[in-house]
């Protein structure tokens, strides 16, 4: 097996910055030693004089506008839920700590194309996501961890290779057992290396079986058993925005992080969605602004949908500032991905789907479609539906005018011979319908495809019962 940790260090910070592109000084603070401290600030912050550990009166002399947070445990767990709905795509092994994603990805590379690829992927998306990640590979979960945290970018795949890594790691990294490190005080031994140095059964001895069997776990040596995660069966996200945002266009960079979350859910379930529930939430106790975003197809690539959640901005109006996003999905629908063909299509192949669905974004319920009815009758063959929706099988075959009209005209007969802007050539044998007498609208008729002297073409028909002639459609 192989094991990804991924450790947020700066997680306490970043849950506030969320949503936002602002880079003023910011910091969250927290109690340590009975001192309200920095624990956690930005670079801007950073550049001005500020670190952790400085205490607040300290910070805010160096920076008077200095953005201040408490540390909020709540906030932290609902962001590594998120962080866990996101990697879900990545591996089914999925294990969360307090600031550390852990998953085995050994069976997963494959799928991926190789470590390196993954890795790629991980850290192209989790800039976007708003995260700082150091990372680490080996393999035992317990190393993962241990790594991601002291030795950011180490990659082992055996307890021989793990051994130089933890020569100069300190025991207490590992253990926060007062016990194990009043131990490792009182002996003189600093290292994690020193500690496997000593033998085990004194080990054992002095401080019971804990230390020991951790020490195993670390080194692959006995199972490392955890409480493995689980993904919720619906999606529904929210995220606290810094700062009231009164204008429909900025929602965009929230909405992006919704949804490769979203999108990281739905590709470990192997499902895709047509429709998108959005909730902003407003200042005030204001009612929430909700609106749906359906889509022509099932989807599950998150640039796609940020594209077509900008177009459908578009017809939004918003009552008030937005203070939170909210974005829900409740029906999943088995997904495919869509594989390239054995010779390259055209670039652009599949132009007139994603023409159709930027339309379906902007004009909603507006844009309508034709679908075919099992019907003979050209009238009654076809009825208005969403775009894209299939109907059943045409009942016509063979060549038909792009144009029907509303209803059939009559026409005038001269010389034995249908007349529309000129006698008509009637252009080959009838096709003849006799169908309806179930509904009371039984029709019995002769289709003809007719030419006049101009060269136009029309669709008649001659009424075999009433023996008139008719124009119903448009060939030009």
């Amino acid at each position: 097996m192989l094991w990804l940790g991924l450790y947020f260090p700066e997680l306490p910070l970043e849950v506030f910055l969320h949503g936002t592109t602002d880079r003023s000084p910011a910091a969250v603070h927290a109690v340590r030693e009975g001192r309200e401290t920095v624990l956690r600030c930005n670079a801007t912050a950073r550049a001005g004089g500020v670190h952790p550990g400085l205490p607040v009166p300290a910070a805010l002399a160096l920076l008077p506008r200095l953005r201040l947070w408490p540390r909020d445990a709540g906030r932290e767990r609902r962001a590594m839920e998120t962080l866990a709905l996101w990697a879900w795509q990545f591996s089914s092994r999925l294990y969360r700590e307090p600031a550390l994603l852990l998953f085995e990805i050994g069976a997963s590379l494959r799928l991926f194309g190789g470590i390196e690829a993954l890795l790629g992927r991980i850290e192209a998306e989790l800039p976007a996501l708003g995260h700082e990640v150091r990372r680490a590979v080996a393999h035992t979960a317990t190393a993962a961890a241990l790594l991601a945290r002291e030795r950011p970018g180490a990659r082992v795949a055996s307890r021989e290779a793990l051994l130089p890594w933890l020569e100069d790691i300190p025991m207490a990294r590992l253990s926060a057992d007062p016990r194990v490190r009043q131990l490792v005080r009182d002996i003189g031994l600093h290292s994690i290396g020193d500690v496997l140095r000593l033998p085990r059964p004194e080990l054992a001895r002095r401080v019971g079986p804990g230390l020991p069997a951790l020490l195993d776990r670390l080194l692959g040596d006995a199972p490392d058993p955890r409480p493995a995660w689980r993904p919720p069966p619906h999606f529904l996200e929210w995220l606290e925005l810094p700062a009231e945002l009164d204008d429909r266009e900025a929602l965009r960079f929230p909405a992006r992080r919704l949804l490769l979350t979203l999108c990281g859910w739905l590709r470990g379930q192997g499902a895709a969605t047509q429709h998108l529930r959005w909730r902003l939430r407003h200042p005030d106790d204001l009612p929430e602004t909700a609106f749906a975003q359906t889509l022509l197809r099932p989807e599950r690539d998150a640039e796609y949908l940020l594209a077509r959640f900008g177009e459908r901005l578009q017809r939004l109006e918003l009552p008030a500032p937005v203070r939170a996003l909210g974005l829900e999905v409740r029906d999943c629908l088995p997904f495919s991905e869509r594989t390239a063909a054995l010779l390259d299509a055209p670039a652009g192949g599949d132009a007139a789907g994603e023409w159709l669905e930027r339309l379906h974004s902007r004009l909603g319920p507006r844009l309508t479609g034709l679908c075919p009815v099992a019907d003979h009758r050209p009238e009654r063959a076809q009825r208005c539906c969403v775009p894209g929706e299939t109907g059943a099988r045409p009942s016509w075959r063979g060549e038909l005018p792009l144009w029907l009209l509303p209803q059939p005209r009559p026409l005038r007969v001269r010389a034995g011979r249908p007349w529309h802007r000129g006698a008509l050539e009637l252009l080959g044998p009838p096709r003849r319908i006799e169908t309806g007498w179930w509904d009371g609208d039984d029709v019995a008729r002769d289709y003809y495809l007719a030419r006049n002297p101009a060269n136009e073409r029309f669709w008649i028909y001659r009424d075999r019962r009433g023996g008139g002639w008719f124009l119903q459609g448009l060939f030009d």
